[in-house]
């Protein structure tokens, strides 16, 4: 019989994946910053890439996009995440309800105070579609926050919901929307394909460190 104090990473090795894709994502967000800031090689690259990807035009294309944009705003984030943390409440999940809350409110921070930190300029007025935001570049405000929110709402669809088949399509309808809000700000022209990449490196991170703190501070309040 093997000894009950056996750590339980090795019986169950989700813990440590976490660990190491986190570490991954950081490092990811870390190399890019460096390149974006460091070499102007790579800087052009992203700048030749996310061109291409504004030069896809079409009427109905620009208005989605405009729509997945307004979606990611810092006010319908706002909104969405007090709607959210208010109906786990009223479900008796107090713990889901902290954990959509302090991710988002604590992703938001850290992302504005890299914006302040990098300083990376916006793509210039003529290849935007909307009025550009007085904001630094990187990373996007908009990737990250829907990330940080859709991100999280997968992970409670997939904990909390009984049908599978919701589980499957609450997971393909948040990353679509996380993935949509993100890559409207690169074609309607705010915003560069490395803002984005950076945003969704530091929103994973941010996500499994999050859901780390919520599985621990849940499994010690069912075991004490």
């Amino acid at each position: 019989m093997r000894p009950s104090s056996t750590h339980p990473w090795s019986r169950d090795p989700t813990p440590g994946i976490a660990v190491v894709v986190t570490g991954i994502a950081l490092a990811g967000f870390f190399v890019l910053t460096a390149a974006l800031l460091f070499f102007p090689a790579f800087q052009d690259v992203d700048a030749r890439i996310s061109q291409a990807m504004r030069g896809v035009g079409g009427p109905v294309l620009e208005a989605l996009a405009r729509g997945l944009s307004l979606l990611g705003s810092g006010w319908v984030m706002a909104a969405l995440t007090v709607l959210g943390s208010v109906w786990l409440l009223v479900l008796g999940r107090r713990g889901e309800a902290v954990l959509l809350a302090a991710t988002m409110a604590l992703g938001t921070l850290a992302g504005n105070a890299l914006k302040a930190l990098v300083e990376r300029a916006r793509p210039g007025l003529e290849v935007a579609r909307i009025p550009v935001p007085e904001s630094y570049s990187f990373p996007s405000g908009h990737a990250l926050a829907a990330l940080l929110f859709f991100g999280t709402a997968a992970f409670l669809f997939f904990v909390l919901a009984r049908s599978v088949r919701v589980k499957i399509w609450a997971l393909l309808a948040c990353w679509a929307l996380a993935f949509g809000v993100a890559i409207s700000r690169v074609y309607l022209g705010v915003h560069y394909l490395g803002d984005i990449i950076a945003s969704w490196m530091l929103g994973c991170a941010f996500i499994l460190v999050a859901i780390g703190l919520y599985v621990s501070w849940v499994t010690r309040d069912r075991t004490a």
